[in-house]
This record gives structure tokens, C-alpha cells and sequence, in this order.
């Protein structure tokens, strides 16, 4: 059996609520059961209780408005359809009824069963259409709140991570300053000793060849060592770096690679100022991992590095003439340490707010971008 649709019309007119209550009896469809408030009050209080599916609101209730009531009952969550009834239909009448929260509205006295059927029908699909939509914006709302929750905890995670990568960076580069520095002054002179210690014995022996043989395959093999350990000082941080700055570092950098690869450097160097202590020592880094980079996959015979100081950035360049690659092999299916490589770049440069463009081609060569902001 048709369940029974229950209206209400809000009119001060009980002629008004005769004539529409035959009218709906003889429309096709469900029954329609028509309820009556002749007043604002008490139809605010019927509203109120929401027991209704589809209101009829006069736009005039003697000395008050319809579409004053209409808007109280969707602010208090009201979403049935609401049909004005108004005495001439204009676009104003339009207007002031669709913004105060009706659905549709009709003329008294101009409409007949087949609009009145017509447009219960539309009010009831614009009702359905805008509880709907205000369902999804709800869900919208709803997901957009958590997606700034979830953003805001991401940009603290990643501000800690950061933080914690930037002191432990910190931290590695002040303890290979130390270590370094132990090679150099405290191994080094102590080879340096034995080196003379093995030249006043090699004095003291005058007639024992055998003797004087063994006393100079020890000092080359103190020489030897001295220059090793000196080799594994400069990697784990060059003197230079600290004494000189960031420039004269790169400076000793050919001679330092000379002996491991026959790379040809080309410096422009035009850096006029000390950088401070975490920012050329991450520049240094990049640039150590970048010549590494080329000796290990690009097959090339010259590297050019550039490096300047405008009054907002520092600039260093590197490139070079070797094989080149695609975008694809930087990606996940490329050489891994390749990619290794690029990405210790890249968070060496952010931990200090730094970028990295990278402009390369099969057979043409890389060129890497390195900027830091002062």
C-alpha cells in the first residue's frame, strides 16, 4: 500500500487552505494530507517539530514574511521542499524565495492541478539535489579539515627530520674535522719523527749494507704511509676547508684527484667572501659526491666547476663532457647509485635551503645547478 504524504500550508487564508487541500485529493500518486497553520508562531512551532514532507508557505503572513520563516526553518536544519505561494510571480519573487531557501514557488490563482503536480515534483527533486550537495560539501569540509591536519603533522615531521639530519651532519662534520685533524698533526708527526729517526740510524751505519738496504725500505715505506695518511685526511675533510674557505679548497682539488682518474679540471672560481662553516662545508660535500659521480658513470675527460657569490645566492656549477643520461635513469629503474648519488645532493642542499637543477642528455654531457640562498 501507497504510504501517505503529509503537507502543510502556512497561510493566514483558511480559503487559501480549502482550496489547496481539494486540488492535492485530486492529484495522481500517494495521498496527500494537507495540515493548516494560519499563523507565523504557530507555524514556526509546527515546523519546528519537522513531522511534515513538503510546506506551502505564503510569502505574506499578515504583518509578517514567509521567507522570513522559510529561512528560520533551514537554519534550524529543516530540509524538506518548500513551495511559496505568492499573489504575482516576477523574477524578484524568484530570487527573494530561491535565496531565502525555497524550492519553487506559485501564483495564486494561476496554477492548476497539472503545475501544482509538476512543480511538487520539482520541489521534491531540488530538495533531494540540495541535501545531496550539502551532504558531499559536508564530506568536503570534512576531508579538507583532516587533509590540513594531516598536512600540518607532515610539515612537522618533516620540520623535525630535518632538524634531526641537519645536527647529525653537524655533528659528522665537526667529528671528521677532529679526525682529520689527528692524521695530520698527530699521526703525521709522528711518521714525520720516524722518518728522521730512521735517517740519523741510516747515518750511524757506515759499513753494513744489509742494514743500510732495510733502513731505506723502511723510510719508503714511512714515506708511504705519511702520504696515505694524508690521502685519507683530505677525504675525510680537507685542512683546506677549514683554513681557507670553501675557494681554495676546490682549489687543491685537481691535484688531489689527479693521482685516481685522468680527469682534466677547469676552474672559475669567483667566490669574494668566507662562507659560513655548514654551508661550504655542504657545498664541498656536493661537490665531492658530483666529481664522484662523474668518475664512476659518465666516462668523461673534463670537468668544469664555477663557482660565484651574487648578493643573494651562492652558485656553483659542475659539468662535464661525458656520456650523458635520460630522465629514466634517475628514476626508480636507472643505476641505484646513481640515483643514491643525486639524492645525497639533493638533502645536502636542502638542509640548508638550497636546490638542485640537473641538465643532462645521452651523449651530451650533465651540467648540475646548485644554488643556496645567503
Amino acid at each position: 500500500m501507497t504510504e501517505s504524504v503529509r503537507a502543510l500550508l502556512v497561510d493566514d487564508a483558511e480559503i487559501e487552505f480549502l482550496t489547496l487541500e481539494r486540488m492535492l485529493r485530486r492529484l495522481p500518486g500517494p495521498k496527500r494530507v494537507l495540515d493548516w497553520s494560519p499563523n507565523y508562531a504557530d507555524a514556526s512551532a509546527v515546523i519546528q517539530r519537522d513531522a511534515h514532507d513538503l510546506y506551502f508557505v505564503d510569502i505574506r503572513l499578515g504583518p509578517d514574511s514567509g521567507l522570513g520563516l522559510i529561512r528560520d526553518a533551514r537554519r534550524r536544519g529543516v530540509r524538506k521542499p518548500m513551495i511559496v505561494l505568492t499573489g504575482y510571480g516576477s523574477q524578484e519573487v524568484d530570487r527573494a524565495a530561491t535565496e531565502a531557501g525555497a524550492n519553487d514557488y506559485l501564483v495564486k490563482g494561476e496554477f492548476d492541478a497539472v503545475l501544482l503536480e509538476r512543480t511538487i515534483r520539482y520541489a521534491e527533486r531540488n530538495a533531494r539535489d540540495i541535501v545531496e550537495l550539502d551532504r558531499r560539501l559536508a564530506q568536503s569540509e570534512a576531508a579538507t579539515r583532516e587533509l590540513k591536519v594531516q598536512t600540518v603533522r607532515r610539515a612537522n615531521a618533516e620540520a623535525e627530520l630535518s632538524e634531526v639530519l641537519r645536527r647529525t651532519v653537524n655533528e659528522q662534520e665537526a667529528e671528521r674535522q677532529r679526525i682529520a685533524r689527528e692524521l695530520h698533526d698527530s699521526l703525521g708527526q709522528s711518521l714525520a719523527l720516524l722518518q728522521l729517526g730512521l735517517d740519523s740510524m741510516a747515518r750511524g751505519v757506515s759499513g753494513a749494507a744489509d742494514l743500510r738496504d732495510e733502513i731505506a725500505s723502511l723510510k719508503g715505506l714511512t714515506v708511504r704511509i705519511s702520504e696515505e695518511v694524508n690521502r685519507l685526511a683530505w677525504e675525510i675533510r680537507p685542512t683546506a676547508l677549514d683554513d681557507l674557505g670553501l675557494q681554495e679548497a676546490i682549489r687543491q682539488l685537481p691535484a688531489e684527484w689527479r693521482s685516481r682518474c685522468s680527469l682534466d679540471f677547469d676552474l672559475h672560481l669567483a667566490l669574494d667572501r668566507r662562507l659560513p662553516a655548514g654551508l661550504d662545508s655542504a657545498l664541498y660535500r656536493v661537490l665531492q659526491e658530483a666529481i664522484t659521480n662523474i668518475v664512476r658513470h659518465a666516462g668523461a675527460t673534463r670537468a668544469g666547476i664555477i663557482l660565484e657569490c651574487t648578493g643573494e645566492e651562492v652558485r656553483m656549477i659542475v659539468e662535464d663532457d661525458g656520456r650523458g643520461f635520460s630522465a629514466e635513469e634517475t628514476g626508480p629503474v636507472g643505476p641505484s647509485s646513481r640515483r643514491l648519488g643525486l639524492l645525497g645532493i639533493r638533502e645536502r642542499l636542502s638542509l640548508v635551503g638550497g636546490s638542485l637543477e640537473i641538465e643532462s642528455a645521452p651523449g651530451r654531457g650533465t651540467t648540475l645547478f646548485a644554488r643556496v640562498p645567503l
